[in-house]
């Protein structure tokens, strides 16, 4: 890659890496380092580390670690070269000339597929607004209270019935058939490739920086099955990771620290016309674990607000499980009347809508006593004892103990049952819940304690840190002849790091690990930003020296024992005579090496 060291260093300064992880993962403050859950891999307790003052990121569980380019090679999949030229963009910074030289150029296919995209998406916008073949749909979207400008906002369009508009225009754009068929906006019909789509009201689905990539189409004649049909998955578009108007939602879902999930495409522009902004929904899919990643990074909080009929409360429960899987804490909306948001909006308007979301929102365990009453058998005895055993179980493995009290009193109340009575019960599913979960505990929900590192290794990492932070340390290392350390990554890790400082003196430690090529010694390098930094003194450095030295003459020791042992029981005197002086030897350097410094010194 043709770009100068100096641009480097200088757009390396001026990007914040707190600010561009911060777009990815939610981070709280922990001494002096950031912290949150790491995007790379699932995990329940934080260990993903940012450093504000040595701009650097890592991973305590998974490895993973560098600095801002590395964080976004690594997040969006990019090469090193295209890395730069994101941050230099997002920074409004001009590239130098020639930086296209070398640079590893982008998927040339998968760019061609969201110029078609892009492109159609354009197309179905200008039939909807401007053709006489789009005003059925026009008039649709306007009866459902959608303005003008919402459609233009999201770039609402229509596909005509007839199979022959889109392709032929991408096709004369230069497009082939193959291209459009891998890419879904072209499907074979017998011995013909015609539009995917048809009779369609499209809703144009964007990647998470806004680049369309997809669409969902709803049917204009009813009947016609499936109600709406969303694009094929290929290269850029894959339901399970994406979620409808995430790109647009995700300032507010941070202003908000949480998100609305809705059901349906409607049902977004909906709310969102209604001034609600952090809004998204799913594809068509039910929520997925990948999904509830993408809302973790942004907020704690999920106000799930599926529609109210018996399907929408089913994907409810399973939406809970999800989250609460990844650390978000859910909330439910309950719309009456089995209604959906966009119908409750157009039946009674905006305000109500947001007065329903500040007055309706239930916990998770008010939403699963509710649930629980739906199918309740209560106009028996035997069906209102069932009623609160389940409803007692569900308070003894998911509520809070205040949460507990309140909905304790309320059973009493219904049931004429004594508070008392009830407590005793909760008690014996608690100890129920709790033989349940023992034991089940992961090291992705609970610290796993690990063993504490060997002297010896304590000794590489800090030898280590001083040839990466301190050129004279380093200068001084390498004239006392340091080339082999206590694990064979950190002997390697060494001798890149004495190849760099030969040619980079003064360098930056930032750009040793961003030109480090071996992934897995540039993650282990990161780790080195996150211990604390001691000031090398030359005494030190043989301190850390004295270790290495220490450990390497006690392993010696441990083996010419038990050659002297074997020696004896094999009746070797002159072998082990011979030994024997090798392990006296040893034991007067190892004695030497403990004493104190200060006799070192002497």
């Amino acid at each position: 890659m043709n770009v100068p060291d100096s641009f480097l260093e200088s757009l390396r300064q001026q990007v914040d890496i707190v600010e561009v992880v911060s777009e990815y993962v939610q981070l709280r403050k922990n001494g002096r380092s950031l912290t949150g859950l790491c995007p790379f891999h699932n995990e329940r307790t934080p260990s993903f580390s940012v450093s504000p003052e040595r701009q650097m990121y890592h991973c305590f569980g998974c490895g993973a670690g560098g600095t801002v380019f590395r964080f976004i090679m690594d997040i969006e999949g990019l090469p090193f070269a295209e890395a730069v030229a994101y941050l230099a963009e997002r920074q409004g910074i001009a590239l130098p000339a020639h930086f296209g030289v070398g640079r590893t150029a982008s998927n040339p296919k998968l760019e061609r597929f969201r110029e078609a995209h892009a492109l159609a998406a354009k197309v179905f916008n200008h039939i909807l607004m401007n053709t006489d073949a789009g005003v059925q749909a026009l008039n649709y979207l306007l009866s459902r209270g959608i303005s003008r400008t919402t459609i233009m906002s999201y770039q609402l369009g229509f596909a005509p019935k007839p199979g022959n508009v889109l392709i032929p225009f991408l096709k004369r754009k230069g497009f082939s058939e193959s291209e459009l068929l891998e890419c879904g906006l072209a499907v074979e019909l017998g011995s013909a490739v015609t539009d995917r789509f048809r009779g369609r009201v499209m809703i144009p689905i964007a990647d998470r920086k806004g680049r369309v990539v997809a669409f969902g189409g709803r049917a204009m004649d009813e009947g016609v099955k499936p109600k709406y049909l969303n694009s094929p998955e290929y290269e850029l578009f894959h339901k399970s990771q994406l979620l409808f108007h995430y790109h647009l939602a995700r300032k507010a879902i941070r202003k908000e620290k949480q998100a609305l999930l809705l059901e349906g495409y409607m049902d977004v522009i909906a709310v969102q016309q209604a001034g609600i902004e952090h809004g998204v929904a799913t594809l068509g899919t039910s929520l997925t674990e990948e999904q509830a990643h993408l809302l973790k990074a942004d907020c704690d909080k999920v106000v799930i607000a599926y529609d109210g009929d018996q399907a929408g409360r089913k994907a409810t429960v399973r939406a809970i499980d999800i989250l609460e899987g990844v650390g978000i804490s859910p909330l439910v909306l309950r719309i009456p009347d089995g209604m959906d948001p966009d119908e409750y909006i157009r039946a009674n308007g905006a305000t109500a809508f947001a007065r329903l979301l500040n007055r309706n929102t239930l916990s998770v365990v008010q939403f699963l006593l509710d649930e629980l009453r739906q199918g309740a058998q209560l106009v028996s005895a035997v069906g209102r004892t069932e009623f609160v055993r389940q409803a007692l179980r569900i308070l003894a493995e998911r509520a809070t103990p205040v949460e507990q009290e309140y909905e304790l009193r309320n059973l009493s109340q219904e049931f004429n049952l004594s508070v008392e009575t009830l407590k005793e019960e909760l008690r014996t599913f608690s100890k129920q819940s709790r033989r349940r979960t023992f034991g089940r505990e992961t090291s992705g929900s609970k610290t796993v304690a690990q063993p504490l590192a060997r002297a010896d290794q304590q000794a590489s990492i800090r030898l280590l840190q001083a040839v990466l932070f301190s050129r004279e340390a380093a200068e001084y290392l390498m004239e006392k002849g340091l080339t082999e350390l206590a694990e064979p990554v950190q002997t390697a890790l060494l001798s890149n790091l004495y190849a760099w400082r030969l040619e980079n003196p003064d360098g930056s430690p930032s750009a040793f690990v961003d030109q480090l090529e071996d992934e897995s010694l540039a993650h282990f390098a990161s780790s080195l930003f996150f211990y604390e930094v001691p000031e090398f003194s030359t005494a030190l450095l043989d301190d850390y020296l004295r270790a290495l030295e220490l450990h390497r003459l006690e392993q010696l020791h441990r083996s010419l024992l038990r050659q002297w042992i074997e020696a004896e029981a094999g009746g070797d005197e002159e072998r082990s005579t011979e030994i024997k002086l090798q392990v006296e030897q040893i034991q007067d350097q190892i004695a030497t090496l403990k004493q104190p410094r200060a006799i070192h010194a002497e």
